[in-house]
């Protein structure tokens, strides 16, 4: 049988500790992306499609999908297990959804944990009603095609980060973060001490202590001229 270029489709990926995965819940998207210097912290136009929504954390079933079309969308469905993160990328077309209300109650009743694409979506009421976290660039009304081709659990880009099978991402209101497997334990240990500077920091503003550094030293220290009387 000849196989189309680009077509392909793995079935099983490594996936790392449950316990580690969980570990990130309670953790900010802010806070994550902080400790890895702005990086794996996708484009902002990737949005929750509706408010309130859900926390996102799990590991990426990766989808390379062809613009509005979710043949192999459909297919992550069938191949992820509970608590995946599906994420489609290279969906965007401005006439067509890649992803749907029925898509959503599947992926809700088979324990997936969300999606995150830069393509559009459509069924907000839908997806709603199930409470299942969708990140996506944007909405239409126009249902997708269902042509092919595209890959399913290889390394894509998403939102202007590399994403591998495996990865954690995490999603919430300010928007979706990526922490690579082989990096995850350092970022939720780095993270968890940024928590802490942070809630000292709060603990501060809360004794009337309104400016936690020094803004003349910190203004000078970067070449700013800063004169005490004119």
């Amino acid at each position: 049988m000849n196989y189309k270029p680009g077509f392909t489709i793995y079935k099983s990926i490594m996936r790392p500790d449950q316990d580690l995965v969980e570990q990130f819940r309670p953790l900010v998207a802010a806070n994550i992306s902080d400790i890895q210097g702005r990086q794996n912290t996708m484009d902002a136009r990737i949005k929750p499609i509706y408010q309130p929504m859900p926390t996102l954390v799990g590991p990426a079933l990766t989808v390379r999908a062809r613009p509005g079309d979710n043949l192999v969308a459909f297919k992550a469905i069938e191949l992820a297990q509970p608590g995946d993160v599906i994420v489609i990328a290279g969906a965007f077309d401005p006439h067509c959804s890649v992803w749907g209300g029925i898509m959503s109650s599947m992926a809700k009743k088979k324990g997936i944990a969300g999606v995150v694409t830069d393509g559009l979506v459509r069924d907000v009421e839908q997806t709603q009603d199930v409470e299942f976290p969708v990140f996506a660039v944007g909405l239409t009304p126009a249902g997708p095609t269902k042509e092919g081709v595209g890959q399913i659990n290889t390394p894509i880009s998403c939102g202007g980060v590399v994403v591998m099978p495996g990865d954690i991402v995490v999603g919430d209101r300010d928007g979706v973060v990526v922490v690579r497997c082989d990096e995850a334990r350092e970022v939720l240990q780095r993270t968890l001490d940024r928590v802490a500077l942070e809630q000292s920091w709060l603990a501060r503003i809360a004794r009337g202590e309104l400016f936690l550094m020094d803004s003349d030293d910190e203004l000078r220290a970067r070449g700013c001229e800063v004169i005490d009387e004119r």
